[in-house]
């Protein structure tokens, strides 16, 4: 029993357990219930939230779709309501009663806006000025457009001298600003109609571009060609510059401050052009003298200057005469003295500050170089050329090329007058460029009323299937005769073809003296191996030059930096004067035979050229030909090129001094300036040449765009009141009028010297005659008084054979037996 109830106790308390266990369970399986209900809540909300915002997006992404297509729909229709909106503007501005205009004035004045218009019309797009209003009133109908106003003859010239002074205070402003403070001169000149005119440049590195740019100054006339008035010209045209830019500016800019930046001058290699490179070198040194001494006195103590001021006066008052004297001058020649002492005290200082100097601040100070023309270093070395290979005929006793007379020479020369053949076979020429003159004449006449002009490019055309002008030999183009030497070596046939055509088309069937010698020329081999020189110099020598000093590919843009191409082109003459096949040879290239190793000018002709040099059985002088012509060019182009040897000014400078009087490889801005100025003389004769500088200037210059930049109103109104005063001043009849002062105060200094050398020699043949009379009287080989003859020189003679007997013993005074007279005494 108590076992029992032991076992029952023990079962008791394991179901007790059992139950709190199992309750225990329920618990925790409730709690995890709730949690997990908990749990599902949290997520069904999350689930909603999500899907809520789901739909918003979905309502978001339809309004941005039909937005998106709204917009695209809108897009596709902007072009069709721009046009319509352009439509209804124009159809607006059409429809008003006052349409849309261009109105050339403003209260009676031309707006600066169609200034400007009428100076690009004129000056760069070449309109006549009669034609300015037509062209405004054309483009502004074809534009819509109603034309208010009209500009006058009067009006466009004041216009474009508007852009002559506009021009000149361009100058003036980009020298004082240009960088380097440094500035170089060019200029030629030419005749047109029996009238000087000096074209002018000038050369500095431009503020704004930051380059070396080229400003065209304008063209002078002037009444001769020495080198004093070339000087004179350059000295009013500096002088105008700044006074017309202190005007404008209102500044007191010196002159001589330009005179001072000019470190050199570029001209042609004429005498006449040094000297007046000499001659301004002169006058930039005493402009540079008075500066610096007119400096140096402003800083000297009052009491100095006051001593060099008493000093001055003292030599005014002196050379005047007295107080008295000086009192009685006028006014002006009072000033002119004044004005000249000062000068003298300011050089007197500078020299004196100069000489304080070390060498090489005055080589700095007085740094200044002079450049020759290349263009014109290459056609002086085909002349010398040309001179040598002519006097190669004569030199070597052979037979020179045919004859080329002229018609009257021909007629001469058949006449059978000894005398007169040997006269006209003298004065005529003969070779290869007389026979391209002459071919010149007669395929491209500068006459477009002779020649054969079209006629002849017509038959070229219809023969190779293009057009081939012959080079222009009649106007001496740079390098013409060259390459018409080359053409004349490769269509040789075609032009003897058509020789005979010219020949048979007439009803003489004969040619024209100046066409059979082209004719004969043509057919003459030694003339033909003349023209092989000048070929083979232009392919492997002129061209190949001229490629390293101008045009676009040019390799050189500073004249002062072309020693060593100089060096390299004597070279290469050297080593082909030593050795001809560099050019000649069967398997000679440009690599070799031309100067700058590039591709041949004219290929073809070289090559028929070096068949040429093979056959030396038609050809036996070529060679030597060659090498006398080459000779010839190097001894021309070392005359020609003195500024470069290796003692000179160039050679000496430093890279940065060659930059400072940076200049031109070519003078081909004067020669085109010139060149333009005859063109537009024959096509329109009545211009001005105020005008022409104006127009020129303008464009050249691009002065339209720099006054758009610079100039404000005040400056523009200047612009019309110096405009205004140039049109009034008559300054072309005063040039006119200058030109005929100087020929009749020249015809009378001429007339003058004649009637004092015809004094003299009055003079001298009363004494010859005295004299002749004196001998006569004992020496009855003198002739009579009446039998004396009438010139100098012959009576002369005379009288020295007189004398010479006289000397010799062979008369004596006692064989007198005529009175002083020389008159027979009857005995």
């Amino acid at each position: 029993m108590p076992y029992q109830l032991k076992e029952l106790g023990k079962s008791l308390r394991n179901t007790l357990r059992c139950e709190k266990h199992a309750k225990q369970r329920v618990e925790t399986a409730r709690k995890q219930a709730r949690e997990v209900q908990t749990k599902n809540r949290q997520l069904s909300a999350r689930a909603e939230a999500s899907r809520r915002r789901l739909e918003e997006l979905e309502q978001r992404n339809d309004v941005l779709a039909d937005r998106n297509q709204a917009l695209t729909k809108r897009l596709s229709r902007v072009p069709v309501q721009t046009q319509r909106a352009i439509q209804k503007a124009i159809s607006a501005a059409t429809s008003r009663a006052a349409p849309l205009g261009l109105t050339l004035k403003q209260g009676g004045i031309i707006t600066d806006e169609a200034r400007d218009m009428v100076r690009e019309l004129v000056a760069i797009h070449d309109v006549p000025v009669l034609s300015v209003n037509g062209v405004v009133e054309a483009v502004s109908c074809a534009a819509g457009l109603e034309v208010r106003g009209s500009l006058s003859v009067r009006s466009v010239g004041r216009i474009m001298l508007e852009g002559d002074v506009a021009a000149t205070v361009q100058m003036v402003d980009e020298v004082t600003k240009a960088k380097g403070k440094s500035i170089t001169l060019s200029s030629d000149s030419t005749t047109h109609k029996n009238t000087n005119y000096q074209s002018h440049h000038i050369t500095y590195t431009c503020p704004e571009e930051g380059r070396g740019v080229t400003r065209f100054a304008g063209i002078l006339h002037e009444v001769n060609h020495t080198s004093d008035t070339q000087l004179n010209g350059w000295k009013d045209l500096i002088n105008q510059m700044y006074t017309v830019y202190n005007e404008c500016m209102g500044t007191a800019l010196d002159w001589r401050e330009f005179v001072e930046k000019v470190k050199g001058m570029l001209t042609d290699h004429a005498e006449d052009q040094k000297k007046l490179v000499r001659l301004f070198l002169e006058w930039k040194q005493t402009c540079e003298r008075e500066v610096c001494g007119e400096r140096a006195l402003a800083t000297l103590p009052p009491d100095d200057i006051t001593a060099y001021a008493w000093k001055m006066m003292q030599g005014i008052l002196q050379d005047a005469g007295g107080p008295e004297g000086w009192e009685a001058l006028a006014v002006e020649e009072q000033n002119r003295r004044l004005q000249h002492a000062r000068c003298t005290l300011y050089h007197e200082i500078g020299v004196e500050n100069f000489s304080l100097l070390s060498q090489d601040e005055k080589d700095a100070t007085d740094f200044f170089i002079w450049g020759g023309c290349c263009m014109h270093k290459e056609l002086n070395a085909v002349k010398g050329a040309d001179v040598a290979m002519t006097a190669w005929w004569q030199a070597n006793g052979i037979e020179p090329p045919i004859l080329l007379m002229n018609h009257d020479n021909t007629a001469t020369a058949s006449s059978g007058s000894s005398t007169a053949t040997s006269h006209a076979i003298h004065v005529s020429k003969r070779g290869a460029v007389k026979a391209l003159d002459l071919t010149g004449f007669v395929f491209r006449n500068t006459n477009d009323k002779k020649g054969q002009q079209d006629a002849f490019r017509y038959y070229l055309e219809a023969q190779l299937g293009y057009f081939l002008p012959w080079p222009d030999t009649s106007n001496t183009r740079y390098q013409s005769h060259c390459d018409g030497a080359s053409m004349w070596l490769v269509y040789r046939p075609l032009y003897i073809a058509y020789l005979e055509i010219i020949r048979d088309r007439k009803d003489s069937r004969t040619l024209t003296n100046i066409e059979l010698n082209v004719f004969n020329a043509f057919r003459c081999p030694k003339t033909v191996e003349e023209m092989a020189c000048l070929s083979m110099w232009g392919n492997c020598i002129g061209h190949p030059y001229m490629r390293q000093v101008r045009g676009k590919l040019r390799g050189y843009s500073n004249l002062l930096d072309l020693g060593p191409l100089h060096s390299k082109l004597t070279d290469h003459i050297n080593h082909v004067i030593s050795n001809v096949d560099l050019v000649v040879a069967s398997n000679a290239t440009y690599q070799t035979a031309t100067l700058d190793g590039k591709p041949f000018e004219r290929p073809e002709a070289f090559y028929v050229v070096q068949a040429m040099s093979h056959d030396t059985t038609l050809y036996p002088h070529f060679r030597s030909l060659l090498v006398t012509f080459l000779r010839g060019a190097l001894n021309t182009l070392t005359r020609f090129t003195t500024e470069f040897a290796p003692d000179g000014p160039i050679a000496k400078s430093t890279p940065m001094e060659r930059q400072l009087a940076r200049m031109e490889t070519t003078n081909d801005m004067n020669e085109g300036a010139l060149g333009t100025l005859r063109v537009t003389m024959r096509r329109a004769p009545r211009m001005s040449l105020t005008q022409f500088n104006a127009r020129l200037k303008f464009k050249k210059n691009q002065t339209g765009s720099w006054m758009q930049s610079f100039l404000s109103r005040k400056s523009r109104k200047y612009l019309r009141n110096k405009a205004r005063k140039l049109d009034a001043s008559g300054i072309e009849r005063k040039r006119r009028l200058a030109q005929v002062e100087y020929d009749r105060q020249l015809v009378q200094k001429h007339r003058e010297d004649d009637k004092r050398k015809a004094k003299r020699k009055s003079a001298l043949t009363a004494k010859f005659d005295a004299f002749i009379r004196w001998h006569r009287r004992f020496d009855i080989a003198v002739p009579r008084a009446k039998d004396l003859p009438k010139k100098k020189e012959e009576k002369l003679v005379v009288l020295r054979n007189a004398v010479t007997r006289y000397t010799t013993g062979v008369t004596n005074l006692g064989d007198a037996k005529m009175d002083e007279n020389g008159e027979d005494r009857g005995l």
